[in-house]
C-alpha cells in the first residue's frame, strides 16, 4: 500500500524570510517601489503615517498597469519564482528589475496585515481587492491552510495599485526614514538626461533631500571620465576637462592592465556590458573663479555629501548599498590615501555605473542588499577601478610635464637673474663691486642653507607621510571586518535573547556586550586616520580650539574607555580663537593624547587608582594657551633629556617611531606658537603647555 505526499511548509517560514530578507524596514518600500517601476508607473507616491512606532502604517500607490486576477494569483502570491524572468520586458518597453519574487514578501511582512488594491489597464472599470491578515496563519499548521480571497467591484478610477500595510511590527527611526528618503530620491539619479519614472515620499527629510540632490552641478567639474565595457569585455575611456575638451584617451589595453603580463594584450573583461560616468570636482573658490562659475563652492560641497560617490544602476534603477556612505565598492578613497595625487574621492566625486544585463550575469543578493560577489560583479568592479587607476595615470602625466615646464623655467629665471645681477655688478666701480660681491655672495650662502633646511625637512615629511599613509590603508581595511563583527554580533545577541528569553541577560549578555565595546574601539583605531586625513581640515582659517579639542576626544572615546581613562574639559568660556588649520591643531592634540594612553597602558610603578589626562584652555588678549597633561608616571628624563623630546626618531619607547612630538613641535611652530614640556606636572604625570597666538576678529 502506498501513501500520496506533498511538501508543505510552517508559517515560520513566512516569519523568517520577513525577518531575514530586510536587514532595514526601509528595504522594503524600496521592493514595492520597484515593482512599480515593473509596472510600467510612470509615478509612483509613499505615505507613511506614524511610522517612528509600532502600530503605523504605510501606503504605496502607482500609476502603472495593475494587475488581473490571474496575475494576482499566479504571480503575485506565488513566492519564489517571478514572472518577470519569462517576460523581461514591460508593455513601454521598460527592462524589469525583479527577478526573485521574494523581496515582496519582505515587505508585505513589515505589518500585522496588508492589503493590496489593483486594477488592471488590459480591463478598465474593474477593482481587485484582497486583504492578508498574517495573524491568521499562526493559527494553523501549514501556510496553504490559510484561504485568501480576492474580490472584485466595478470603479471608475484610473488603471494602478495600492498596497497598504498597517500596524507595522517595526518602528522607522529617524535613520530609515533618512535611508529611505535618499534611497527614493537617488532611485534613478540625479544625472543628466531624462527620467521615466518618478518617486516621491511624503516626509519632511524627502523634500530637503530632493530639493538638494535635483540641482545640478555637473557643469563645475574640473574633470570628466566617460569609459564603456561593450560585450566582448572590452574597455575603453576618455577623459575630459573642465571646459569639455579631450585630455586624453585609452583603448583596453591603456585602460585595463590588470591580469596581463608585460608584452601581453590585457585579458578581456567577464562581466556584463557597462557605461561608467564620473565627474570630478575642485572644491576650491579659486578653481571656481577662474571659471566663473555661478555656483558657491559650499553649494556644491553640500550637494555632494548628498550624492556624492560612484552609484551601481541596474536596468536603469539605482541598487543599494554601491555608493551609500561607507560604502565605497570602488575603493576609491583607499586607492586615493595610497597614492593621493590626482585621485577622486566620495566626497569631490559622483559617478555612475550602468548595466542593463540582458543575459543576468550578475545575482541579486536574496536580502536585496547588491549583488552576490560572484566573478562577473567582481570583474564589473575591477573595470571600475581600472578605468579610475587610468584617468589618475594620465592626470598624473599631464600635471608632471607642467610640472617639468615650470621646473624649467623656473631654473632659466635663476640663471637669467644671476647673469643680470653679475652684468649690473661688473659695471660697478671697483670698491663697490668688491662690497657688492661680498654681500651677493652672503645672501647666495644663505639662500643654499634655506634650501637645505628645507630639503631636510621633505625627507622628514616624506618620512612621515609614510607612516600616515600605510596607517590609513590598514585603517581602511580594518572598516569592513569590524562592521561584520558588529552585525554579526547584533544576530547573536537578538537570536539568542529570543532562544534563551530570560537566560540571556546571565548566560550571554556580557560576552556579547564584550564584543560590541572591543568592535567600537577597533572602529576608533580606523576612524581617527581616516578622519585626520579630511582634505577640508587643511584649509587655513580662524578655528575655535575649544571646539577641535571636543572633536578629538570625542574620536578618541571609544579608545580612551576601552582603556580606562577618563579626560576632563576645562575649556576657556567664550571660544579659544586662532589662525590655524583643523588638521594642525588636531596634529598637536592627536600626538599628546596618543602619547598620554600608549603611557598608561604600559605596565610601571606606583599606579594610579584612576587614569586621568586633561585637557585645558586659557586665553589672554594676544595668546591661547593649551595645556594637556596626565597622572601618569611622568617623563623618564634618565633615558631622555627633556630638550631631546623633541628630536625625529627619540623616544623612550621601545616600539616607538619618535615622531610624535616633532609633528608637535613643527605643527606649533608653524602656527607662530611655542611649547613647553614638564616631566611631572600638575597632576603628577607628563605636562605639555602650549601658546597660540591669539586671533582677532580682523584676522
Amino acid at each position: 500500500m502506498a501513501s500520496r505526499a506533498s511538501l508543505r511548509f510552517s508559517p515560520e517560514i513566512l516569519r523568517r524570510l520577513g525577518e531575514e530578507l530586510v536587514p532595514h524596514p526601509d528595504l522594503g518600500v524600496i521592493e514595492l517601489v520597484r515593482n512599480a517601476y515593473d509596472a510600467d508607473a510612470p509615478t509612483c507616491s509613499v505615505e507613511m503615517h506614524s511610522v517612528e512606532s509600532r502600530g503605523g502604517r504605510i501606503v504605496v500607490t502607482d500609476t502603472g498597469d495593475g494587475m488581473s486576477e490571474d496575475d494576482i494569483i499566479s504571480g503575485w502570491l506565488l513566492l519564489g519564482k517571478s514572472t518577470k524572468a519569462e517576460s523581461p520586458f514591460t508593455r513601454n518597453g521598460r527592462r524589469k528589475v525583479g527577478e526573485k519574487g521574494l523581496g515582496r514578501l519582505a515587505a508585505l511582512r513589515l505589518g500585522r496585515s496588508v492589503t493590496l488594491t489593483t486594477r488592471p489597464r488590459e480591463t478598465p472599470g474593474v477593482q481587485h481587492t484582497l486583504r492578508i491578515d498574517w495573524r491568521s496563519f499562526d493559527a494553523v499548521a501549514a501556510v496553504e491552510d490559510v484561504q485568501l480571497t480576492i474580490t472584485t467591484v466595478p470603479t471608475d478610477a484610473q488603471p494602478g495599485t495600492e498596497i497598504e500595510i498597517n500596524d507595522l511590527t517595526t518602528a522607522f527611526k529617524p535613520k530609515d526614514v533618512e535611508r529611505l528618503a535618499r534611497a527614493l530620491v537617488l532611485l534613478t539619479g540625479p544625472f543628466p538626461g531624462p527620467a521615466d519614472f518618478r518617486v516621491d515620499l511624503n516626509a519632511p527629510e524627502f523634500q530637503k533631500l530632493a530639493s538638494i540632490v535635483h540641482q545640478s552641478f555637473f557643469d563645475d567639474a574640473e574633470y570628466r571620465i566617460i569609459a564603456d565595457l561593450n560585450e566582448n569585455g572590452r574597455a575603453s575611456a576618455t577623459l575630459y576637462d573642465w571646459r569639455g575638451e579631450e585630455i586624453a584617451a585609452g583603448g583596453h589595453s591603456e585602460v585595463s592592465s590588470a591580469g596581463s603580463e608585460r608584452g601581453e594584450s590585457p585579458l578581456a573583461y567577464f562581466t556584463p556590458a557597462a557605461h561608467f560616468e564620473l565627474w570630478t570636482f575642485n572644491l576650491s573658490a579659486n578653481a571656481f573663479t577662474v571659471r566663473g562659475s555661478k555656483h558657491k563652492v559650499s553649494e556644491v560641497r553640500n550637494w555632494l555629501r548628498s550624492v556624492g560617490g560612484v552609484h551601481l544602476y541596474h536596468r536603469n534603477l539605482r541598487v543599494h548599498p554601491y555608493g551609500d556612505e561607507g560604502h565605497d565598492w570602488l575603493d576609491m578613497n583607499l586607492r586615493r590615501v595610497r597614492s593621493p595625487e590626482l585621485r577622486p574621492g566620495t566626497n569631490t566625486s559622483v559617478g555612475r555605473v550602468s548595466v542593463i544585463d540582458e543575459e543576468q550575469r550578475l545575482t541579486p543578493k536574496t536580502d536585496r542588499t547588491g549583488f552576490l560577489e560572484t566573478p562577473e560583479f567582481v570583474e564589473l568592479a575591477r573595470f571600475g577601478r581600472n578605468v579610475l587607476d587610468w584617468a589618475a595615470k594620465e592626470l598624473l602625466r599631464r600635471r608632471e610635464a607642467e610640472k617639468g615646464k615650470k621646473q624649467q623655467q623656473a631654473g632659466d629665471k635663476i640663471e637669467n637673474a644671476i647673469a643680470r645681477l653679475q652684468d649690473t655688478v661688473n659695471k660697478l666701480p671697483p670698491q663697490q663691486r668688491r662690497e657688492v660681491l661680498e654681500a651677493t655672495n652672503f645672501l647666495r650662502s644663505a639662500f643654499d642653507e634655506k634650501v637645505r633646511a628645507v630639503e631636510d625637512d621633505l625627507l622628514l615629511y616624506r618620512t612621515l607621510s609614510t607612516v600616515g599613509t600605510t596607517t590609513a590603508v590598514f585603517a581602511h581595511e580594518t572598516r569592513q571586518p569590524v562592521d561584520l563583527i558588529d552585525q554579526a554580533s547584533g544576530v547573536i545577541a537578538r537570536r539568542a535573547a529570543r532562544l534563551l528569553k530570560d537566560d540571556y541577560e546571565t548566560q550571554l549578555s556580557g560576552p556579547v556586550d564584550t564584543v560590541r565595546r572591543a568592535a567600537d574601539s577597533l572602529r576608533t583605531y580606523a576612524d581617527i586616520p581616516l578622519r585626520l586625513l579630511q582634505r577640508r581640515k587643511r584649509r587655513a582659517s580662524v578655528v575655535d580650539v575649544n571646539d577641535i579639542a571636543t572633536d578629538i576626544v570625542g574620536l578618541f572615546g571609544p579608545h580612551l574607555a576601552g582603556a580606562n581613562i577618563s579626560v576632563e574639559l576645562q575649556l576657556a568660556d567664550g571660544g579659544a580663537p586662532v589662525k590655524a588649520t583643523v588638521a594642525g591643531i588636531e596634529a598637536i592634540l592627536a600626538n599628546l593624547l596618543a602619547n598620554a594612553t600608549y603611557v598608561f597602558t604600559q605596565p610601571h610603578d606606583g599606579g594610579t587608582p584612576e587614569r586621568l589626562i586633561v585637557l585645558k584652555t586659557d586665553v589672554n588678549p594676544d595668546s591661547v594657551f593649551l595645556t594637556v597633561m596626565d597622572n601618569g608616571p611622568g617623563i623618564d628624563t634618565a633615558r631622555l633629556a627633556i630638550e631631546d623630546i623633541w628630536l625625529p626618531g627619540a623616544t623612550t619607547r621601545e616600539d616607538g617611531t619618535g615622531l610624535g612630538l616633532t609633528i608637535v613641535r613643527d605643527a606649533t611652530s608653524d602656527l607662530k606658537g611655542e611649547v613647553f614640556a614638564k616631566p611631572m606636572g600638575e597632576i603628577g604625570g607628563a605636562e605639555f603647555n602650549i601658546q597660540l597666538p591669539r586671533a582677532t576678529s580682523s584676522s
